[in-house]
């Protein structure tokens, strides 16, 4: 998703998020994805890398009433590495069953509710949004998305982009 947003040969690295394996809300979400950025400039990986890419999803809950809600979302963090300039972006949200966030919960709330949904369904449990949207966005797509909106939003100002005039 990195490579097809940015155009730039990646080099991966895992690193700890230190915040829940599933989080919930987007505090905790984003602070996994800051997290994540400040462990992976630790690493080997970063040294002569012109940006820094680091991503985390986790679970927003919403309320209608009575009715509860869970979007999945993932935080982009796109920081460039020459210049200490640094953009966040979000992930289009992708509805996940109310009931396996709950079955999920019951259970202790471990592991994730992407390995929940997995086990019912026999979807991908790295990618239940695929199953969750018949196809038609799978989780490299919309990742791929938030670090082009990220990487916008960071050179807004030193690139011309078309439509978009300095004012």
């Amino acid at each position: 998703a990195v490579a097809a947003a940015t155009g730039c040969t990646v080099v991966g690295c895992k690193v700890p998020s230190l915040v829940a394996e599933q989080p919930t809300g987007l505090d905790e979400t984003m602070r996994g994805a800051k997290n994540r950025l400040s462990q992976a400039l630790a690493t080997d990986e970063a040294a002569g890398a012109d940006l820094a890419v680091a991503i985390e999803s986790g679970l927003l809950r919403a309320l209608s009433g009575d009715e509860e809600t869970w979007v999945d979302v993932a935080v982009v963090i796109v920081r460039d590495l020459a210049t200490g300039g640094e953009a966040m972006a979000t992930s289009a949200g992708v509805q996940f069953p109310t009931a396996a966030v709950g079955e999920w919960a019951e259970a202790g709330a471990e592991g994730t509710v992407g390995e929940v949904l997995s086990e019912n369904t026999g979807c991908d449990k790295h990618d239940p949004h695929a199953a969750l949207t018949c196809a038609r966005f799978p989780r490299a797509a919309l990742l791929e998305q938030a670090v082009r909106v990220a990487s916008a939003t960071l050179y807004r100002s030193r690139v011309a982009l078309p439509g978009c005039e300095e004012q």
